[in-house]
């Protein structure tokens, strides 16, 4: 039965190879669906083979897709005989959560499993034998029907190149998952069967609520922490800065949790997409990729960034604002109807300043990022809408996290009316004296030249060294609890 099924499979008229770019039967638009569908994650595996990650969230429905037409340019995102010709093989991460479920009939989302099929015969020999590894994440019953209906008819050794996992915890016991280019819906798909990823070794903080939150840089002096740089970045790009409502538009909460485990986790590949570009800053360089190489639903948008930075803000161990101030602060600035003295404020953010009732942190951060990061979006306000009083009212509940909610909610206002004054002066007034001009502002977010600094470190307090080797010690535990999860429970309709 067996060799029937392959010789039919081998006969069909399906080809492996899309047609020449330059001829005018290639496509474009399939070629981006394959890219979607397929593609190739930035770093190899810790065997140094190339890794290729399949996303069946990006497959698209076959009522609008001919996947007979769209499977030759997805095997060509395959390495080719050049590259296997000296031995070397390579691995799959199949992120299978995504797309329909069933077995008997195809579903939105997903071929049907003579697809796949289709696929495996008409790989060449060499592309077929060097798979060394085949990792299933978020497994579903057609996947396991399609997995035994692969060992029986195409090769019993099929089975043993494969390893299956439940959540991508249990990827991480097998790969070190913070060097995987991993597709947001993949991350979707995760949380509806895992609170929360935990990879040895790396889960722990690096951003969020750590000791010290402007780390120190390599040349002695504090730099802004990857996330603020990333996110600012990405928000401060021509047309995303211009979008409306930024920070006044919350984001997805799940969006914003999933992007600040990965920055804790030191997620090395985070991808930024809004508009016509995806973005992808990685190491001394930034790489832009044109918008057809991910789905839109495949990045992160600027309402995503904006809601990080709020939520690092919100997060601080030790508020902008401390409560100690509060009553003086609400002396001097506290009347509505009295116009914010310059020389106050002056001094009441100025990093010089001998009586400023801020913290020298507090007002680092201030004077190295937010403002002048307001300032920038304010200065857009004819298209985004947001002047220095409406980001002023959204950024203010983020500075204020004392021990009283009713007392934070009062001194809401009095901090709005500082915070609007302060980026309404930026420019003019508080940045010539705080040395940090527009230019300067740019020069912190490129980038760093020294490798050490691109990353930020772990942050070494109790809990944080509890938790890592609570993730390391009973691995054999947590691999058994992972494999009895079962992902056909979730809904695809999500």
């Amino acid at each position: 039965m067996r060799s029937q099924i392959a010789q039919r499979l081998r006969s069909s008229s399906l080809s492996s190879v899309p047609p020449p770019q330059t001829s005018p039967e290639y496509s474009t638009t399939l070629e981006r669906l394959a890219i979607r569908v397929l593609y190739r994650s930035p770093l190899p595996s810790q065997n140094d083979l190339p890794v290729f990650i399949l996303n069946a969230a990006a497959f698209p429905d076959p009522k609008d897709i001919d996947y007979d037409a769209l499977l030759p340019y997805v095997l060509a995102r395959l390495p080719g005989e050049d590259e296997l010709i000296g031995g070397q093989g390579y691995e799959i991460v199949f992120f299978a959560g995504g797309g329909g479920d069933g077995v008997t009939a195809i579903k939105k989302g997903r071929p049907g499993l003579g697809w796949f099929l289709q696929a495996y015969h008409l790989l060449t020999r060499a592309t077929r034998k060097r798979l060394q590894k085949l990792y299933i994440v978020h497994e579903k019953s057609w996947i396991r029907v399609l997995v035994e209906m692969f060992s029986t008819i195409v090769s019993p050794k099929f089975r043993k190149k494969i390893v299956h996992v439940s959540t991508l915890t249990g990827l991480a016991l097998h790969v070190p998952i913070e060097d995987l280019m991993i597709p947001p819906s993949a991350y979707l798909c995760d949380r509806r069967v895992s609170p929360e990823i935990h990879a040895p070794y790396a889960s722990g903080r690096r951003a969020f609520a750590i000791k010290q939150p402007l780390p120190l840089s390599s040349n002695g002096g504090h730099r802004l922490p990857r996330v603020l740089r990333e996110a600012t970045s990405f928000i401060l790009m021509d047309e995303n800065i211009k979008t409306e409502g930024l920070f006044r538009i919350p984001p997805s909460a799940v969006t914003v949790d999933i992007l600040r485990e990965a920055y804790d986790r030191g997620q090395k590949f985070i991808v930024w997409h809004e508009r016509d570009v995806v973005v992808i800053f990685y190491r001394s360089e930034r790489r832009q990729v044109l918008s057809d190489s991910m789905g839109q639903t495949e990045g992160y948008g600027v309402h995503a960034a904006a809601g990080l930075i709020k939520l690092w803000y919100r997060e601080l161990r030790h508020p902008i604002i401390p409560q100690t101030s509060y009553r003086q602060l609400h002396d001097l600035f506290g009347d509505p109807e009295t116009p914010i003295d310059r020389t106050r404020l002056i001094e009441l953010v100025s990093i010089d300043s001998e009586w400023s009732l801020l913290t020298e942190t507090s007002r680092l951060i201030l004077t190295k990022h937010l403002l002048p990061l307001l300032s920038r979006v304010a200065a857009f306000k004819d298209w985004n809408q947001m002047t220095s009083f409406n980001l002023a009212t959204c950024l203010a509940p983020s500075m204020l996290c004392g021990p009283d909610p009713v007392e934070d909610a009062k001194m809401a206002s009095i901090v709005s009316r500082i915070l609007e004054a302060a980026v309404a002066n930026w420019k003019t007034t508080l940045a010539p004296i705080c040395l940090m001009d527009y230019n300067t502002f740019e020069d912190s977010l490129r980038m760093p030249s020294a490798m050490e600094d691109y990353e930020d470190p772990l942050d070494e307090d109790p809990a944080s060294t509890a938790m890592r080797t609570s993730q390391t010690e009973p691995l054999h535990a947590q691999i058994y609890g992972i494999t009895l999860v079962d992902n056909d429970n979730d809904n695809d309709n999500d």
